[in-house]
């Protein structure tokens, strides 16, 4: 990747970049498609892909619809229950 490359990314992405970061950066980036390249030529004929994970059943118990607790009995057993609301801190003045 050459400098004029670089620049025109940067540009893009709205980037101020001096020289020496231009061309660190060019070295970089083509080393870094350099290990693309080596990644191409790995053999994966007859490999599923891995696009989507195996199929895992956690422990996790099956969704039920149940009677939701009177609110009354929910603020009650908070720690900072205030009338019929939860005190909460407060974090705007």
């Amino acid at each position: 990747m050459d400098a004029r490359e670089v620049q025109r990314i940067a540009g893009l992405a709205r980037l101020s970049l001096n020289d020496a970061e231009v061309a660190r950066f060019a070295t970089q980036i083509t080393a870094i498609l350099g290990y693309f390249e080596e990644l191409r030529e790995v053999p994966t004929e007859g490999v599923p892909p891995a696009s989507h994970p195996p199929d895992l059943h956690g422990p996790l118990r099956e969704d039920r619809v149940a009677a939701f607790a009177d609110p009354a009995t929910l603020v009650g057993l908070s720690h900072g229950a205030e009338g019929e609301f939860f005190r909460v801190p407060r974090i705007l003045e």
